[in-house]
């Protein structure tokens, strides 16, 4: 595990050309130069040398960014920005007294308290069919302002529903998988594991449920890695049992756990790290049909390293769009939407300008908190016709007929 002062060189190889200005999507909403990795670059040099101090005000430059690596992809000299980031957010925890803002926004067991009661109030729409009022009224709830956008904002959670099909595990059982749930799936709602199981029932792979924590995107990212390490531990303590994957229906949870291994070294994290797997690789003997002619689109999360657009684009029956920028940040990235709302809103509301005006009925993603950030976007956006996003597995669970290769 490096510290900003290990990536001295890497920081040193920046040119300053600005060519992640054109990319980066912070810098597109905010103009704002230390808002990109170049600017960035010259305050962590400015560090290492010793001339400045990491302090709550550099923290806060170096929280101005999504995470989404997108400058990585087109710098010359490809270097790793969002690695640095989370090196140097590192050093600041080690080295100033944390705010209680930071303190609270860091709070796993609020985090936890704030999912379990979203999760509770939304049940509670759910069954008393209030989620269809409010999609119904959206219009008019996104003409109140602030507070109606977020109400329709936290009514998309709860707008699928998906019966579990599967009472029992397939027979004759060849392969074993823990699921790891997520919190999406652990506190706010299920639809997309119940999906994934109903989807691989008759794969012969029988599934295992944990009582997993959080994967840790948000500690990481943060460079609280004292935080990060100690939910690895938690999560590592549930795999007493043989198991041959590790399943994530989220492309988050997928790129983190691969990364436990980096962050601790016991033969547990470089096993877990191994097996993980995304359902969709348990899902390739498959083939899917559209119960309708849908016009989709898909938006690709900054953490996907599964070419999902291939497995929309083979289901037999729809009509698909590759929308501009549809590989590009939705603006969520979870710490990120809540110090930087505005500038979060802003490139949510770009973001899914395109699929409006694209025509499609559905955008199709991977990711809990990319599902937020488009509908983040759309609450932002008041016209007569808006596309649905929608998580890929309930799409292929309740709106297409699966066969066998």
């Amino acid at each position: 595990m490096k510290n900003l002062q290990d990536f001295e060189e890497e920081i040193y190889k920046c040119s300053r050309c600005g060519l992640c200005q054109s990319v980066c999507p912070v810098f597109k909403a905010t103009m704002n130069e230390c808002a990109v990795s170049r600017g960035k670059f010259n305050i962590l040099n400015g560090i290492i040398k010793g001339d400045l101090k990491m302090t709550d005000n550099v923290k806060s430059y170096l929280d101005l960014c999504t995470g989404c690596n997108a400058c990585k992809d087109f710098c010359p000299s490809g270097i790793d920005a969002r690695e640095i980031f989370i090196a140097a957010k590192q050093d600041f925890y080690s080295k100033n007294e944390i705010s209680f803002r930071n303190k609270l926004i860091n709070s796993y067991e609020l985090f936890k308290f704030s999912l379990l009661w979203a999760g509770l109030f939304g049940k509670i729409l759910k069954i008393f069919k209030i989620t269809r009022l409010i999609k119904l009224l959206e219009s008019v709830f996104i003409k109140t302002g602030y507070l109606g956008k977020r109400l329709v904002l936290f009514n998309s959670l709860f707008c699928f529903s998906v019966k579990n099909r599967t009472k029992f595990a397939p027979k004759n059982a060849l392969k074993t998988a823990i699921y790891f749930d997520g919190c999406f799936n652990k506190y706010i709602d299920n639809a997309t594991k119940t999906a994934v199981v109903n989807i691989l029932a008759n794969s012969g792979i029988t599934t295992v449920n944990k009582k997993f924590e959080c994967c840790g995107v948000s500690y990481l990212h943060d460079g609280d890695i004292r935080g990060f390490k100690k939910l690895i531990q938690k999560n590592l303590q549930q795999l007493d049992v043989e198991y041959d994957y590790l399943i994530t229906d989220c492309s988050s949870c997928n790129y983190v756990l691969k990364k436990y291994s980096q962050y601790d070294d016991s033969e547990n994290s470089k096993i877990l790290s191994n097996k993980v797997v995304s359902a969709l690789d348990l899902m390739k003997n498959l083939k899917f049909t559209a119960n309708k002619k849908y016009t989709v689109a898909v938006h690709k999360p900054c953490h996907d390293d599964y070419d999902f657009i291939d497995v929309v684009k083979n289901i037999e029956g729809i009509n698909f769009v590759e929308v501009d920028d549809f590989d590009k940040c939705c603006g969520f990235s979870g710490k990120f939407a809540i110090q930087n709302q505005d500038v979060s809103r802003k490139i949510s509301t770009s973001k899914v300008q395109q699929y409006v005006d694209s025509g499609v009925d559905y955008i199709i993603t991977t990711c809990p908190a990319c599902l937020l950030g488009l509908n983040q976007g759309l609450a932002e956006i008041d016209c007569q016709r808006k596309p649905t996003p929608i998580n890929l597995f309930v799409f292929l669970a309740e709106y297409c007929r699966q066969s066998s290769i």
